[in-house]
């Protein structure tokens, strides 16, 4: 009897030891068991039906032969951890039903959750896997990497993250509509005042220098032609901003004003916002030239100032905003490519405009006007270097 105790107290230690050692092998999970498991989605797949319309859970009897298989991955929960993904035959993935990346055959495939919702925005992902039927192949995980992996792991930028989703966004609907009213206004503006419109719009009368058609003497800044065309300006403005924040742009900090925007109603509201701050700003910048033209007695040329940056800005801001409304509808990945020259137009068009304005708003009479080239410094140029300063 004594000698048993050992021999049964030894082999409950061992199995105590060879237990602990299989469930912590069962916990370990991933390429080379790196990851620690924290979920297991094979009881989530699901698969879509016709007859319902909507996806619904993959049952094994009925649904043995569908090639497609799909996953709802709460992104909000799980954002600390990271998806692993692996089939034992060739596989595609889809994200969102945009095909995203080819799995091989029993390669493990790590997607950073918390990559996945910055990029997508949404705290749930619909995940879709295409290749062999049924789901018995496939193993879908989300893990935690252990902490002696942290330092080792190989910092690596996969395309998966950089690839937009491609299917249809309230965005393209709302530019749509934006355009829709900006011309709207712009008939409505030539309805009013048919002669301001006409010289608003006409390159050529932003060079006229000629003092007898100066258009500030028949138009003040607060006429409603010229109200109108600030409305138009900060219309295309508003919508230049919302257009770099749905590409993840924070122009300005103006994101802090912004929501979701996964409906059209929240890019409306933010739209709305936008557009009043943006009026407002145009006619604060009239105050603040006033004010600077008095202190420097400059006060006759305030509103031909005033008007002719007006012309400046709506033909740059038209035609950059056409642009960004053609190539968002055809081309969504065009901003990728341009993101590292973003500031370059704007910042090689004020420059334009502070000579030009230089030019139509100095007199004949002498070329070199020390007081308009310190007003134009203080009202153009400052705002320029600490606009280029905070705009990122």
């Amino acid at each position: 009897m004594n000698v048993l105790r050992p021999l049964l107290f030894f082999a409950l230690v061992l199995a105590g030891a060879l237990s602990s050692r299989s469930v912590r092998a069962d916990n370990e999970v991933g390429p080379g068991q790196k990851y620690y498991l924290v979920y297991d989605l094979r009881n989530d797949w699901l698969t879509y039906s016709s007859r319902y319309q909507n996806y619904v859970p993959f049952s094994k009897g009925i649904h043995e032969a569908e090639t497609s298989a799909s996953l709802l991955v709460d992104l909000l929960k799980n954002r600390p951890y990271t998806l692993l993904i692996q089939s034992r035959a060739e596989s595609y993935l889809f994200i969102e039903g945009a095909l995203q990346k080819r799995i091989a055959p029993g390669t493990w495939l790590e997607l950073s959750l918390d990559s996945l919702y910055r990029n997508y925005r949404k705290e749930e992902l619909l995940l879709t896997l295409y290749g062999s039927p049924g789901v018995d192949d496939k193993n879908v995980l989300v893990g935690h990497l252990k902490k002696e992996n942290v330092a080792a792991l190989p910092v690596s930028t996969s395309p998966l993250i950089n690839i937009r989703p491609k299917f249809p966004t309230p965005f393209g609907d709302f530019s749509v509509l934006v355009f829709l009213f900006f011309l709207a206004l712009n008939a409505l503006t030539y309805t009013i005042s048919p002669n301001t419109y006409r010289r608003l719009i006409n390159p050529a009368d932003y060079f006229n220098r000629d003092d007898r058609s100066e258009i500030h003497k028949f138009n003040k800044p607060y006429s409603r032609p010229v109200l109108l065309f600030v409305i138009q300006l900060s219309l295309i403005v508003s919508y230049l901003l919302l257009a770099l924040a749905n590409y993840d742009v924070n122009l300005f900090s103006a994101g802090t004003l912004l929501s979701e925007r996964d409906q059209l109603s929240e890019i409306l509201l933010d739209f709305l916002k936008l557009f009043g701050a943006t009026f407002l700003l145009f006619y604060l910048k009239y105050v603040y030239m006033s004010l600077v033209g008095g202190m420097l007695n400059l006060d006759p040329i305030v509103d031909l100032h005033f008007l002719k940056a007006l012309q400046s800005s709506y033909f740059f801001y038209s035609l950059l905003g056409l642009l960004v409304f053609t190539l968002s509808l055809h081309e969504p990945g065009w901003f990728e490519s341009m993101r590292p020259f973003l500031l370059l137009p704007f910042v090689a068009f004020y420059l334009l405009r502070f000579f030009s304005l230089y030019f139509v708003t100095n007199s004949r009479a002498s070329l070199m006007n020390l007081h308009l080239f310190s007003y134009l410094c203080v009202i153009e140029i400052i705002p320029l270097i600490i606009g280029v300063k905070f705009a990122l």
